[in-house]
């Protein structure tokens, strides 16, 4: 009792008390894969395995590989995200029985929600369990190749633009164009039409308020990115505090940009087969005409509980908000990486450009729907772009269910959170021979059987993978062939060579973009 009194009355010992607690909280769990017999990298306290991650002293795609490469003859191994345990997993055979076989056991992120403080983050990418599978059941015919036919015209009308200012660009003296600026304002200019229905020119004007939000959203304060690595280790301590990652000014935006579109069409009954208009004929009729469920996603207690989800103007601006927020920024960093490796690599470029002014002419000199599909060499140029720079370079999957790992006695309990290092798995030599070369044929119909499906995962995989992958991959290819039709692109004085990675950004970027010089192709 004295003793207790003692430390009680002493400050130091009182702080060293406290530090003590503290120290025994955060290395409780360091002993989880050693009790299991699972190999697993030394944490360090505070910060776990993911020390130059969190203080950002390493990019997310080197940190992720160096990662993968800790214990290259294990098929998993167990790492530290602060104090929480992680599984990682290096064989692709766990990775399909996590994706696919046994998704029922990894269905959802595990990613918290603050409705309250943040409203647009109740989207399809956080939400869990039946509210997932019953939006997703409803989502899903949204993305047909019939609805993008249709609204094929929209990115039409983008493309034309950013050809008009590349054209401009290219009478530069130096020539010399930050691509990727140009390629986030085309899409930034596709999703405004295409999911909101609204013609943003944000190719001509910066000062438009959507090319303000996605700023903000590119260049998120360090404390917003530290805690997008933190929620999900630390979703108590996230929900306590009332973490609100979307700046209140691009919230309030989004809200009042979808309230206003929705009246607007209601009142007026305009069509433009955009997403806007798919999302306001789920909300008033509950599913879209002559389409159904995903058999994939959803059994019949699933299609109950899609019957049940109500799309009112919240759940449609936080929907919309995610296609902005996840499409904008990934397509653009994606047609840069590609028109950089393509500045590299003029032989590929001249292939591309030959096949697509091949298929145009094919159909009467118009870029249509069908000519962009009959661009099979350009479809593999954009595969390899993202088997060497995947957008995310990381996915996560928490378990809901105790679950044995395939042949082995290792049961993982309810809550541990396992991660697919997609960058690792897209860069090892023994799926793809020297994998710092820039290689489409990597991707033709042969190599593609040779080679374990589950290596590849920009969009993820399994039922939950990326909902938007064919319209993503569709803005992609426009963006480029809006590039290539006319003119070429060049490294010049401002490339940097090789790519620095941002160690900052949460996808996979350039931290000084991407200067390429452009000319006339002829």
């Amino acid at each position: 009792m004295l003793g207790i009194l003692a430390i009680l009355l002493d400050p130091f010992l009182l702080i060293g008390f406290f530090l003590g607690i503290l120290y025994l909280y955060l290395t409780a769990t360091f002993d989880f894969w050693e009790c299991r017999g699972v190999p697993f990298k030394k944490p360090t306290v505070l910060v776990g395995n993911f020390g130059s991650l969190l203080l950002f002293r390493k990019s997310q795609p080197e940190g992720v590989k160096e990662m993968y490469q800790w214990f290259k003859d294990e098929r998993f191994f167990g790492a530290f995200r602060v104090r929480s345990p992680v599984l990682i997993l290096r064989d692709p055979e766990l990775v399909k029985s996590v994706c696919v076989k046994d998704f029922s056991h990894f269905l959802n992120r595990g990613i918290p929600i603050n409705n309250a403080q943040d409203p647009l983050s109740g989207h399809l990418f956080n939400l869990e369990g039946h509210k997932w599978k019953g939006l997703r059941s409803k989502l899903t015919p949204a993305f047909s190749s019939g609805k993008l036919k249709r609204m094929f015209y929209l990115l039409g009308e983008c493309g034309e633009e950013l050809q008009r200012l590349i054209k401009e660009a290219s009478r530069n003296v130096d020539r010399a164009v930050e691509v990727r600026e140009l390629a986030t304002k085309f899409t930034i200019d596709v999703i405004g039409s295409c999911a909101f229905g609204i013609q943003i020119n944000a190719l001509t004007d910066e000062e438009s308020e959507f090319h303000r939000a996605a700023k903000t959203l590119s260049k998120p304060s360090y404390k917003a990115t530290l805690w997008r690595m933190l929620r999900t280790s630390m979703p108590r301590l996230y929900r306590l505090l009332g973490v609100q990652i979307v700046d209140p000014g691009v919230t309030k935006f989004f809200m009042d940009v979808v309230s206003q579109m929705i009246d607007q069409r209601e009142d007026n009954g305009t069509t433009r087969h955009d997403f806007m208009d798919l999302l306001i004929e789920l909300k008033n009729k509950g599913t879209l005409e002559n389409e159904v469920s995903n058999p994939r996603v959803c059994n019949d207690e699933d299609v109950q509980a899609a019957k049940e989800i109500v799309l009112d103007e919240s759940t449609i601006a936080a929907q919309a908000f995610v296609f902005f927020a996840a499409g904008y920024e990934t397509s653009s960093n994606t047609i840069a990486f590609c028109l950089y490796e393509l500045a590299l690599n003029q032989d590929i470029q001249d292939k591309t450009r030959r096949e697509v002014c091949g298929a145009i002419e094919a159909q009467g000199g118009k870029l249509t729907y069908d000519a962009v599909q009959e661009m099979k060499y350009l479809d593999m140029v954009i595969l390899e772009t993202l088997r060497k720079y995947p957008p995310a370079p990381l996915l996560s999957r928490r378990c809901e269910h105790k679950y044995q790992i395939p042949n082995t006695e290792v049961e993982l309990p309810v809550g541990i959170r396992v991660i697919i290092p997609i960058y690792g798995l897209h860069h090892d030599p023994t799926y793809y021979p020297d994998p710092s070369r820039f290689d489409p044929e990597r991707f033709t119909e042969e190599n593609k059987r040779t080679r374990h499906p589950y290596t590849y995962l920009p969009f993820g995989e399994g039922p939950r993978n990326c909902i938007g992958m064919r319209f993503a991959l569709l803005q992609i290819k426009m963006g480029i062939i809006s590039f290539l039709k006319d003119h070429r692109v060049e490294i010049c004085g401002k490339s940097t060579v090789p790519i620095k990675f941002s160690r900052r950004s949460l996808v996979t970027t350039s931290e000084e973009g991407f200067w390429l010089a452009i000319t006339p192709s002829s």
